[in-house]
């Protein structure tokens, strides 16, 4: 099931998100552009695919698929006004945005979204405790990229360039 969602009700809920974390504007933020932070997405989806592929680091790996999630969300909110200056504000965000989609009632993609995230978080944590497997970091990996993928689809489908 796929839905629309209007502008307004993306930036209302980046906004809810960054007021939920009480992360503010900065006078630095002017140089903070969607494009740019889907270009950093972009950038580590390649260096975690290559990670993976040719060096088997997989704590880079799983770093780069959680900062490819994390670029993206920072793409998104910045598209609908909203810049991020905090990784609490990254869960805030994905949690109001996810919260949308379930209201419209598509509970599954909601669901998906929020389990999807968590593998992402969990491969952050992998950068640290160097953990899972090559097993676990490919499928992981495999499941941030769609998650990016469908990220972009749902709330800013008009910027995102694979």
């Amino acid at each position: 099931m796929a839905y629309a969602y209007a502008d307004t009700d993306i930036a209302a809920a980046v906004a809810r998100g960054l007021a939920a974390s009480s992360d503010q504007a900065r006078p630095d933020d002017a140089g903070r552009t969607p494009e740019k932070y889907a270009d950093l997405s972009r950038d580590f989806r390649a260096s975690a695919r290559k990670h993976l592929r040719e060096d088997g680091d997989l704590p880079q790996a799983s770093n780069k698929a959680w900062g490819m999630v994390a670029e993206t969300v920072k793409a998104v909110s910045a598209q609908h006004g909203g810049i991020i200056h905090q990784h609490r504000s990254i869960w805030e965000i994905v949690r109001q945005l996810s919260r949308m989609v379930g209201e419209s009632g598509d509970d599954n993609t909601q669901a998906w979204i929020n389990n999807s995230f968590m593998v992402a978080r969990s491969l952050h944590t992998n950068f640290y405790e160097d953990e899972a497997n090559e097993v676990e970091v490919a499928a992981g990996l495999e499941l941030c990229e769609e998650l990016s993928e469908r990220l972009y689809e749902l709330f800013w489908p008009e910027g995102y360039q694979s």
